[in-house]
C-alpha cells in the first residue's frame, strides 16, 4: 500500500484532548463453536452492541472452513449470514479474520470475498498473527519452525522468523489492498530496525500489545510501556495507524475490566499521546482499541432474557455428529412445548418433530452434506447446531 509521507510539523494540542475513537474491537476466540448456533451468535453480537464495540476479529476460521468450506457458496452461507447480521443488525462496522499464513487469506478468505458481492457479507480486515518475537515459538522443533520456517528456507530463530513474517505481511497487504480490504498485524515486541521494516511492508494497521496486569494499570504506566515501540514504528518516517491491544485474561486486566469502562485505556492513551512533545508522534495515527478476547471479557450489560436462554443451551445435546442414519437429541427442558427441526442451507425445513421426552431419536433420510438442527421451546428458538451427514 502506498502511504503519504507526513511533514515533521508539530501540531499543538490542548491538555486533555481525546482523539476521536473510530474502532472499538475485540477478538472472538472459539468462533467455530459459535457460528451456526443462533443463541451464541446473538449473545456475542448483543454483548458487542450493548457495550459499544464496532469491530470483531474472528479466530478459528480455519476450523470453520474445515467443517463448512468457505469457498463453497452453499456451505459458506452460515458465515455470510453471520457477517451480514453483525453489520446490519448489531452496529458492527468491520469484520476481521485472523490467520498465520498467506495461503489462508489468498486461497480461502479472498476467494470467499470474491464469491460474495454483497458488501455486508464481506470480510473487511486480513489480520496476520505470527509471534516472531518469542524465541520458544520459533526455535528448532517448534510449530512455526516445522510448519513455516524450515520448509521455506528460513532459520529457526527470531531473525529468521521476522524475515519470514515481513515477507508474508507484505504479500497479505498487497492482496488485501488489491481487493479493497485492509491489512492488519498484531505485534508484541520488536526493535527499531524491525519497527521501520514493519511500516515499510505497507500494512494498513498495527495492533500494539499493552499486556499489563490489573494492578499495574495507570495512564502513565501504559504509555511508558507502549511509547518505545511507537518511536520504533515512527522511525520509518511514514504515517502508520495503530490500535492498542489489551488482554482480559485473568493474569492481565480481567479484574480491572470488571469494574472499569472498556474504553478508558484508549482515552487515557490518547490523552498521553496528545501531550507528547516528540516530533515522532506526527507519524502515529491512533485509531482505537482492541481487546483479547471475548471469552475472557466480563459480560456487562447483557439482558436477563439472554442469560436465561444461555442456561437453556447447556441442557441441549445433539449427537452423533457427524451422523449416519440416526440422530439423538437430548433436551432436559423441552418436555413441554419443545420442537426440533432439521433444515438445509436454504432454510427449507426437511423434518419437524415434537419433543415428548428428554431423549428423542430422529431417523431422517438425508443425503450426505451439512444441515442444521434447530430446537425450539414455546415457539422460541433456543439452540442451533450444524449437523454433518455422511
Amino acid at each position: 500500500m502506498k502511504k503519504q509521507l507526513l511533514l515533521p510539523i508539530i501540531f499543538f494540542l490542548t491538555t486533555g484532548t481525546v482523539f476521536t475513537q473510530n474502532i472499538k474491537g475485540f477478538y472472538v476466540d472459539g468462533f467455530n463453536t459459535i457460528l451456526g448456533n443462533t443463541l451464541r451468535e446473538d449473545s456475542l453480537l448483543l454483548f458487542a452492541k450493548n457495550n459499544g464495540f464496532n469491530y470483531l476479529t474472528l479466530y478459528n476460521i480455519y476450523q470453520v472452513n474445515t467443517a463448512t468450506p468457505l469457498t463453497n457458496t452453499s456451505t459458506a452461507q452460515s458465515f455470510a449470514s453471520f457477517v451480514q447480521k453483525a453489520k446490519t443488525q448489531y452496529s458492527i462496522a468491520e469484520i476481521g479474520v485472523a490467520g498465520e499464513n498467506y495461503a489462508f487469506f489468498s486461497n480461502i478468505i479472498n476467494v470467499y470475498n470474491q464469491q460474495h458481492p454483497i458488501i455486508t457479507q464481506k470480510v473487511d480486515v486480513y489480520n496476520l498473527e505470527f509471534e516472531f518475537w518469542i524465541p520458544s515459538s520459533v526455535a528448532v522443533g517448534s510449530y512455526y519452525c516445522n510448519t513455516y520456517l524450515q520448509p521455506a528456507g528460513y532459520s529457526c530463530d527470531t531473525a529468521g522468523a521476522f524475515a519470514f513474517y515481513k515477507k508474508t505481511l507484505k504479500r497479505i497487504d498487497s492482496l488485501a489492498n488489491a481487493n479493497g480490504r485492509k491489512s492488519e498485524a498484531y505485534f508484541g515486541f520488536f526493535n527499531s530496525g524491525q519497527g521501520k521494516q514493519i511500516v515499510q511492508t505497507g500494512v494498513d494497521r498495527v495492533l500494539l500489545s499493552v499486556y499489563i496486569p490489573s494492578g499495574n494499570y495507570s495512564s502513565t504506566y501504559q504509555y511508558n510501556y507502549a511509547s518505545p515501540r511507537l518511536i520504533n514504528l515512527a522511525g520509518a518516517n511514514t504515517n502508520i495507524k495503530i490500535m492498542t491491544l489489551y488482554s482480559a485474561e485473568p493474569t492481565f486486566m480481567q479484574s480491572w475490566a470488571t469494574i472499569n469502562p472498556y474504553f478508558k485505556p484508549y482515552n487515557d492513551f490518547a490523552n498521553s499521546l496528545a501531550l507528547e512533545t516528540g516530533i515522532w508522534k506526527n507519524y502515529i495515527q491512533d485509531e482505537g482499541i482492541q481487546w483479547f478476547a471475548y471469552s475472557y471479557l466480563p459480560k456487562k450489560n447483557m439482558v436477563t432474557d439472554i442469560r436465561l436462554r444461555e442456561s437453556e443451551i447447556q441442557k441441549v445435546n445433539v449427537f452423533p455428529n457427524p451422523a449416519n442414519g440416526i440422530i439423538h437429541i437430548r433436551c432436559e427442558s423441552c418436555l413441554e412445548g419443545g420442537w426440533v427441526d432439521i433444515v438445509d442451507f436454504t432454510g427449507k425445513t426437511l423434518l419437524s418433530s415434537k419433543i415428548t421426552s428428554i431423549d428423542t431419536n430422529l431417523y431422517p433420510d438425508l443425503e450426505n452434506g451439512v444441515y442444521f438442527v434447530k430446537v425450539k421451546l414455546n415457539n422460541q428458538q433456543i439452540y442451533t447446531q450444524k449437523l454433518i451427514i455422511k
